[in-house]
């Protein structure tokens, strides 16, 4: 089962609180590609004082606040609202069920999240996907390989992978992969995104 919490880091003064409300200020206007001259023109206030909101050097008022959150177009409520977080406990992870032989997989990412999917399989020797390739209904697929060696089929041409090694291709070509290994387990990490 994954965790998921919401829950606002110890602030050890009022200090800590000032770097976190600058630190977010300075991602969301280097995020839409302004410059501390731009937010200064369209608030009035000027380039120094701005700059040491977003270092956290000074505290400033709501009215300012709210002016440069205006500019930035973003909802002021951001600049407390605590970050959303997903523990994957080892224990508690969801077990997806691959079709194949030799496989044991975990679920890393959340429940329900549907921009990216990350599985971590382990292979037992000569394990693998079914024998037929098969397509997953995803845009990208990139695998590393964790420990051992796999064999990845890919519309017909093999690429042999060690540790180490990764790949990323197009998900819906007709694939296929195996631990070529008869002594060693395998342990690979499979990341599934989409647009």
């Amino acid at each position: 089962m994954t965790e998921q919490t919401t829950a606002r880091p110890p602030l050890n003064s009022g200090i800590d609180q000032l770097a976190q409300i600058g630190f977010r200020l300075r991602v969301a206007r280097e995020e839409r590609g302004m410059t501390i001259s731009s937010v200064a023109d369209f608030t009035g206030l000027t380039k120094g004082f701005i700059s040491q909101v977003e270092r956290g050097l000074t505290s400033p008022s709501i009215t300012s606040l709210a002016a440069i959150c205006d500019a930035l177009t973003m909802p002021m409520g951001r600049l407390f609202d605590p970050p959303t977080v997903h523990v994957s406990r080892k224990g508690e992870r969801s077990r997806p069920f691959l079709m194949g032989s030799g496989l044991s997989d975990s679920i890393l990412t959340p429940p329900g999240q549907s921009d990216v999917q990350v599985i971590e399989t382990w292979i037992e020797p000569h394990g693998g996907s079914v024998t037929e390739p098969y397509r997953l209904p995803v845009d990208r697929e990139f695998v590393v390989v964790l420990d051992g060696a796999l064999e990845l089929t890919i519309e017909g041409t093999v690429y042999e992978l060690n540790e180490g090694d990764a790949v990323s291709f197009n998900a819906r070509h007709a694939h296929t992969w195996r631990n070529p290994s008869g002594t060693d387990s395998t342990r690979v990490m499979w990341v599934l995104t989409s647009a």
